[in-house]
């Protein structure tokens, strides 16, 4: 596979990112991610992964533990909107589209990529976000294309695009991990070469982890943008689609994107 390389990005650059993301949000949501529900009771049932930030993390700042970032930003603002409030259900990654076609939650919004495999199950908004590719490696591993990862072994969060993505570079060792913490522990433990992310959420633990170094690649295509979903024939698509398209019409969307991201990162 050839991708060309856009370089490394500066770490000024990443730290302003992470610090812009630690900077929390404030809901509705109680301490269990729980919104206070609307007046005519319309509930809006949000499965995620709070280990993704700076789309959704936990924040302990405030001696609480919610939910907070760029996703439930967005998901908030909606259903403010549609008069509805929104109940957030954290659970793996790997869970988060079963979720919506076993009836668990309505909405399901945790940096996900509509590929051909998920519109086989669930329905897709239209995209909020188009990240770039990202690298982690230890320092001075300077690996700038995914040639370079050829032979190695990788660590990966199971059941993301870059776990397929990694499988496609050839001679790789693919190690499926559950969340980004544990990918990041096994880089840094050195029982892993590298790891694919995409831009934002790799500058967050770059942050937290000055050994490791990032270079970014472009996307690859529009499948790598994220995208709420929902289950088939979902009465909700259409109505949060249609805010969704407002939110970028009158600027609320990069508002969100800047404030979690910085303004470099608003298209």
């Amino acid at each position: 596979m050839t991708i060309k390389s856009f370089g490394k990005i500066t770490l000024t650059a990443l730290l302003s990112i992470a610090l812009l993301a630690g900077c929390g949000s404030k809901t509705d949501k109680g301490a269990d991610g729980t919104a206070t529900p609307a007046a005519d009771g319309k509930v809006i049932t949000v499965a995620l992964n709070a280990t993704y930030a700076p789309f959704e993390f936990v924040d302990t700042t405030k001696g609480t533990k919610e939910i907070v970032g760029l996703d439930i930003d967005i998901i908030n603002y909606i259903a403010k909107q549609l008069d509805a409030s929104v109940k957030i259900t954290d659970m793996p990654f790997p869970s988060v589209v079963a979720s919506l076609t076993e009836g668990r939650a309505d909405v399901a919004i945790s940096g996900i990529s509509p590929t051909p495999e998920r519109k086989q199950n669930v329905d897709f908004s239209d995209s909020y976000y188009q990240p770039r590719i990202a690298i982690i490696a230890p320092k001075g591993s300077n690996y700038t294309s995914f040639e370079q990862l050829e032979g190695k072994k990788l660590a990966i969060a199971f059941g993301t695009t870059y776990e397929q993505t990694a499988k496609k570079i050839k001679g790789v060792t693919v190690t499926a991990l559950d969340d980004v913490p544990s990918v990041i522990q096994e880089i840094n433990n050195k029982r892993a070469d590298a790891t694919i992310l995409d831009d934002t959420t790799a500058a967050e633990y770059l942050a937290k982890n000055p050994k490791l170094e990032i270079n970014l690649l472009p996307a690859e295509n529009s499948e790598d943008a994220f995208a709420i979903a929902f289950p088939k024939g979902s009465k909700w698509l259409e109505p949060v689609n249609q805010e969704l398209k407002k939110m970028k019409e009158n600027g609320e969307l990069n508002k969100i994107i800047e404030k979690w991201l910085g303004a470099e990162f608003v298209k």
